[in-house]
C-alpha cells in the first residue's frame, strides 16, 4: 500500500471509535488481546437458560464437540520474549528508560520468568476454564450422558500437550458427574482433523495488510517518548527491527498476561487509542490466519474448516445409526474452531470483508479467545426425525444461509446438505 492509502486507513480506523471493539476496550482494555484473551465464560447459574426450548417431542441424544485448549503460555521460542528483555536491560543500564520504561521492563521480566520451561503449555487458569465448560455442558445436557444404551464417549486430541490436558480437564468433570460413561481416549497428529497447508498468497496478504496497518495506526514517536529517553539508542538496540514492529510485538507479549494471572493488567501502560490501534492490527492478523476475507478468499474455510466438518458429520451419522456413542469430544486449537465456524458461516462469520475491516465485523476476542469451542447437539423425536443445534462458545447461534426448523434448530438433513454443497 502507498502512503496515501496508509493515511486513509489511519483516518477511517482510529477515528472510527463507534465500534463494538472500541466500546469493549473502554470497558475492559484487556479484550484487545483478541485470540490471546482468557475464555469468556457464561454465568454458572444461567447455564440452562442459554437453551431455547426444543420443539415439542424432541429430546437431545448426541453431543459433538471441538474445543480449543484453555489459556496457555506463548508459543514458539522464549527468545521472542528474552530478546526484548535484553533490549530493555541494556537501555536501563544506560539510563535510557523513562519511568514507564522501567515499569515495562519489570512487566517483561515477569512474563519471561513465567515462560521459562513453560512455552506453549497450558496455564492453571486454562485447566480451570475447561472444567467450567464441561460442568456447564453436563448441567445443560445431562440427559445425553445418562442414556443406558448410549454411554460411550470418544475422546480425541491433537498431540499438543496443552490440548491433551484441556481434554483431560473436560473428561474429569464428566467422569465425576457421570461415572458410568465409557471413554475411548487417543491423541496424535491425525486428530488435528484439519489440513493446514501453506499458502504463500495468504501469507503475503497478511504481511502486506499487517505492515500497512502498523504504519498507519501506530504512533511510534509517542511510543518512544513514553518508554525511552533516546530513540537512536533504541533503534541500535533493536538491530534493524522497525519501531512499529517492536511496538506490536511488545504489546503482543503483554497481551497474554491475563492467561498467566487473572488479576494482571496487560495494557495499563498504554492509553485507549494505543490499545485500540493494537487491537485493529492484531485483529487483521488473526482474521488472515483463520477466516475468509476479501484478500484471502475462502482458503482456510476449505483447507481446514471443510475437513473438520466432514469428520464431525461422519461421526454424527454413525451415532444416528446407533453405535452407542453419546458424545464425540475433540480438543485442538483456534486454527480448527475458527475455520470451522467460518466454513459454516454462522452469525458473526457470515460477512466477507477486507482484513483491515475485520475489527468491525469480527472482533476476535468475541470468537477465538482461549477455550473457544464448537458444539453440535442432535435431537430426535419418536418418529426418528432429527434436528441439530449449533453452539459457539456455549451460546446458541444461527446459520443465516439455512432456513431453521424452529428458532436455533435446523433439520439434520438440511444441515448435512448445506455442508455437502459447500465442500
Amino acid at each position: 500500500m502507498n502512503l496515501g492509502v496508509c493515511f486513509l486507513i489511519l483516518f477511517t480506523a482510529i477515528q472510527n471509535i463507534d465500534t463494538e471493539l472500541y466500546r469493549a476496550i473502554v470497558r475492559d482494555n484487556s479484550v484487545a488481546a483478541g485470540n490471546l484473551h482468557p475464555y469468556f465464560a457464561p454465568e454458572e447459574e444461567n447455564a440452562k437458560k442459554l437453551d431455547t426450548k426444543a420443539p415439542k417431542g424432541y429430546e437431545p441424544f448426541y453431543f459433538s464437540y471441538y474445543g480449543r485448549h484453555g489459556s496457555r503460555h506463548l508459543t514458539g521460542k522464549i527468545n521472542f520474549i528474552s530478546d526484548y528483555v535484553a533490549v530493555l536491560d541494556t537501555l536501563s543500564a544506560k539510563s535510557a528508560l523513562t519511568e514507564k520504561g522501567e515499569l515495562l521492563k519489570k512487566k517483561m521480566h515477569w512474563i519471561e520468568d513465567e515462560h521459562k520451561g513453560n512455552m506453549s503449555m497450558l496455564t492453571s487458569s486454562g485447566f480451570k476454564e475447561e472444567q467450567g465448560i464441561s460442568r456447564r455442558f453436563a448441567k445443560r445436557y445431562g440427559r445425553i450422558f445418562r442414556q443406558r444404551s448410549r454411554n460411550s464417549v470418544i475422546y480425541r486430541s491433537s498431540p499438543a500437550l496443552r490440548s491433551a490436558l484441556t481434554g483431560a480437564s473436560f473428561m474429569m468433570e464428566l467422569c465425576r458427574k457421570f461415572p458410568k460413561l465409557d471413554f475411548d481416549v487417543l491423541a496424535g497428529e491425525r486428530y488435528y482433523y484439519t489440513k493446514w497447508d501453506p499458502c504463500p498468497e495468504v501469507d503475503a496478504s497478511e504481511k502486506r495488510i499487517g505492515d500497512s496497518l502498523r504504519r498507519a495506526c501506530f504512533d511510534t514517536s509517542a511510543f518512544c517518548a513514553k518508554f525511552f529517553k533516546d530513540e537512536a539508542l533504541l533503534r541500535k538496540a533493536l538491530s534493524g527491527k522497525s519501531l512499529g514492529k517492536a511496538q506490536y510485538e511488545i504489546m503482543h507479549i503483554l497481551s497474554l498476561s491475563k492467561c498467566l494471572d487473572p488479576e494482571a493488567e496487560p495494557f495499563d501502560l498504554f492509553n485507549t487509542e494505543e490499545i485500540y490501534a493494537y487491537a485493529i492490527v492484531q485483529n487483521a492478523h488473526t482474521a488472515a490466519w483463520f477466516i475468509h476475507s476479501k484478500e484471502t478468499g475462502i482458503y482456510r474455510d476449505t483447507n481446514a474448516g471443510a475437513h473438520l466438518i466432514n469428520e464431525i458429520i461422519a461421526r454424527a451419522d454413525e451415532a444416528v445409526e446407533g453405535n452407542g456413542v453419546c458424545a464425540d469430544l475433540r480438543f485442538g486449537h483456534d486454527s480448527g474452531v475458527a475455520p470451522l465456524f467460518s466454513f459454516l458461516g454462522i452469525e458473526g462469520y457470515d460477512k466477507c470483508t477486507s482484513l483491515a475491516d475485520t475489527y468491525i465485523s469480527w472482533p476476535a476476542y468475541k470468537h477465538v479467545a482461549m477455550g473457544c469451542n464448537f458444539a453440535m447437539i442432535l435431537y430426535r423425536n419418536r418418529k426418528g426425525d432429527i434436528l441439530v443445534k449449533i453452539l459457539e462458545n456455549e451460546k446458541e447461534t444461527a446459520i443465516p444461509a439455512i432456513s431453521p426448523f424452529s428458532g436455533p434448530y435446523y433439520r439434520w438433513s438440511d444441515f448435512r446438505d448445506y455442508c455437502s454443497r459447500k465442500t
